[in-house]
């Protein structure tokens, strides 16, 4: 945890009514929780030969850190001020409301509790509530875009490197010795590679995942199914050639579903886009593990293939 955020939330445990403190305390201890997926992948790979194929794998770990320090500080500064307003206004006219989202949140699963809490008491309407998950989801379809985004251009260098490496060794260009070297490099690399990309999907499948139980139990709360807005959402909006026609058209298509609100249409195409996104990242992480496969099978490079090859 960030040592000014620390520093802060101690200080505010310190001077906080009890209740309030022990609700510090367990947001603090939380905090263990929050680390750069890319920190729980050990930087395996010695780089000698192809530090351009390694660039976008540096990439992909300082975007991770730098993603993960924004949604550490954001939850805990949220988490905080969302534990002192309920200490403070526990007495108040919001006691009804405020135990009406305790309730709710209780029949959520794991991070989305304090998530959907906080985003109870930071947006009261409704509908703005659930326009407001879009953006979050939106947050971690980047990340997982970014992601791909890395990982194709180190698989792709890695990939190039080591058909030239093999058309090297075919013409005998290159000593036993260099050779396995860069062999291992590259099976390092692509290797390494890989487990950041999955360990990244898999933090950003956990946020998607904390979002999309909020947004139906929003959902719930507006009295709408989920059902009736991804129909709605699978419409496409007509082509703008004739207006008075595409009206018509589009007015035909929705009129059994206008308890639908917009916001939900909203939220549910960006969550269509992160699934599409997320099944995308783990093609390339598939992707990923068959070039390591591949490279370490050839036959034509079978005494070369180092120790990793073995747990491939």
């Amino acid at each position: 945890m960030d040592t000014s955020l620390k520093n802060c939330a101690c200080t505010l445990a310190r001077t906080l009514p009890l209740p309030t403190a022990v609700c510090c305390a367990v947001l603090l201890s939380g905090c263990a929780s929050f680390g750069a997926p890319s920190s729980k992948v050990a930087a395996q790979t010695k780089v000698e030969y192809y530090p351009q194929c390694y660039e976008p794998v540096s990439q992909l770990r300082s975007s991770d850190k730098s993603m993960t320090k924004s949604v550490a500080t954001g939850a805990i500064a949220g988490g905080l001020l969302g534990g002192l307003t309920g200490a403070l206004v526990g007495n108040s006219g919001d006691a009804g409301r405020n135990a009406l989202i305790g309730a709710a949140a209780g029949a959520l699963v794991g991070g989305a509790t304090g998530y959907y809490s906080e985003r109870q008491k930071q947006i009261s309407d409704d509908r703005a509530r659930i326009a407001s998950y879009a953006s979050d989801i939106g947050q971690s379809t980047g990340e997982i875009d970014r992601s791909i985004s890395y990982t194709r251009t180190a698989q792709n260098c890695y990939q190039r490197e080591f058909t030239s490496l093999l058309n090297a060794r075919k013409a005998k260009k290159i000593s036993d010795s260099e050779g396995r070297l860069r062999l291992a490099e590259i099976v390092s690399g692509l290797k390494e590679t890989n487990e950041l990309m999955a360990a990244v999907d898999g933090r950003a499948g956990e946020s998607i995942d904390v979002y999309t139980q909020a947004y139906e139990k929003d959902l719930q709360t507006v009295g709408v199914q989920r059902q009736d807005v991804a129909q709605v959402a699978a419409v496409k909006p007509p082509a703008a050639t004739d207006k008075k026609a595409a009206s018509k058209k589009a007015s035909t298509k929705t009129t059994t579903k206008t308890d639908v609100p917009k916001e939900a249409v909203t939220t549910e195409r960006t969550l269509q886009q992160a699934t599409a996104k997320r099944e995308e990242g783990q093609k390339i992480a598939a992707r990923g593990q068959t070039m390591v496969n591949d490279v370490c099978s050839n036959p034509d490079m079978g005494d070369w293939a180092p120790p990793a090859c073995s747990k491939a």
